[in-house]
């Protein structure tokens, strides 16, 4: 049985496959498109700013990658990501940089496992548990803050952030190394297949043994742990923290998991296809600003790419479906 479990994991990973070449071509051509009509765009200095500007969404993306293959999903990373950012720029401004970015860590893993405890624990749909925590931490920002932005953060906070590695922005140091780890873990360790197995059937992974409430428990708080530093990474970046950080950030992070190959459903993703997902939206959405377009398009555009994949998740599940059923039909 557990054999099944980890021959299935693989070919869930290998499935996106296609998804990934999709991307690839898709990335390609909206490069192509900019380097005709806007040659300026495919300047090194340009890229380095775009992979900056993507590097936030992208940490968060890996840890929403691992909670929707397992099943799961988090919609209050938005507002997680405004209250751990306020939260690193206030610590900041009396306790060392390292204790700031810390503490963010901290509360983001806190609030991840609480949503996880409750999903577990009152057996509700995280869509419901989490839309409701989206609400609770966006009041608690404002109330902290009072809809005006920290500010008065010292500058040993904002070195971090601001330092090069290699000519990189450390956001982007930060998003290529978190990536590597994810990528590691999800296709070479037992947790990894076991997340995949978990996405595929939790019950029956139950009934072998596999100790699913500790690894969903853990998925939601390491998810809240990244959402945490990349909130942090953020504050120490821009030298301040605002209650309008991470507005609209689910709907980026999780239209890149779900566009990278990554099912809604959960048991089948590829981390490879999310960050290709991550960069192309990234190039979509500052080639709209340079081809100077009506930037609202890149909402349109984004909104269109979510429904287009989950249609398209659905449809493929569906097809496996009545091919299994008409392989038992023949084999009766």
């Amino acid at each position: 049985m557990l054999r099944f479990f980890r021959q299935n994991s693989f070919r869930s990973l290998g499935g996106a496959q296609g998804r990934v070449l999709g991307i690839a071509l898709a990335l390609g051509t909206a490069l192509l498109v900019l380097a005709i009509f806007s040659p300026h765009y495919m300047s090194l200095d340009n890229f380095i700013v775009v992979a900056m500007q993507l590097s936030f969404i992208g940490i968060a993306s890996l840890g929403m990658a691992g909670l929707i293959i397992s099943g799961n999903v988090d919609l209050s990373i938005g507002s997680l990501f405004a209250l751990t950012s306020v939260c690193a720029a206030l610590v900041a401004k009396s306790a060392p940089p390292l204790l700031a970015i810390s503490a963010a860590i901290v509360l983001g893993g806190a609030i991840g496992w609480c949503n996880g405890a409750m999903v577990w624990r009152m057996k509700l749909s995280p869509l419901i548990v989490t839309l409701g925590s989206l609400a609770i931490l966006k009041g608690i920002v404002l109330l902290l803050t009072g809809g005006y932005a920290v500010r008065g953060v010292p500058k040993e906070f904002g070195t971090f952030g601001q330092t090069r590695l290699l000519g990189l922005p450390m956001p982007v140091c930060a998003l290529l190394v978190l990536a590597a780890a994810t990528q590691f873990i999800l296709a070479r360790t037992t947790i990894g297949r076991h997340l995949f197995a978990i996405g595929g059937s939790r019950e029956a992974c139950t009934a072998v043994g596999i100790p699913v409430r500790r690894l969903i428990l853990g998925m939601f708080m390491i998810n809240g742990c990244l959402v945490g530093f990349s909130a942090a990474l953020a504050a120490s970046r821009y030298g301040s923290a605002s209650p309008s950080f991470g507005t609209g950030l689910e709907l980026d992070v999780i239209t890149a998991v779900v566009l990278g190959g990554v099912a809604f459903a959960g048991g089948e993703g590829s981390l490879i296809g999310v960050m290709l997902a991550v960069i192309l939206l990234a190039v979509i959405n500052s080639g709209i600003v340079s081809l100077r377009i009506d930037p609202h398009w890149a909402e349109v555009l984004k909104g269109g790419a979510l429904i287009f994949a989950v249609g398209l998740d659905q449809l493929s599940q569906e097809t496996r479906e009545r091919y299994r059923k008409l392989m038992a039909m023949r084999g009766s």
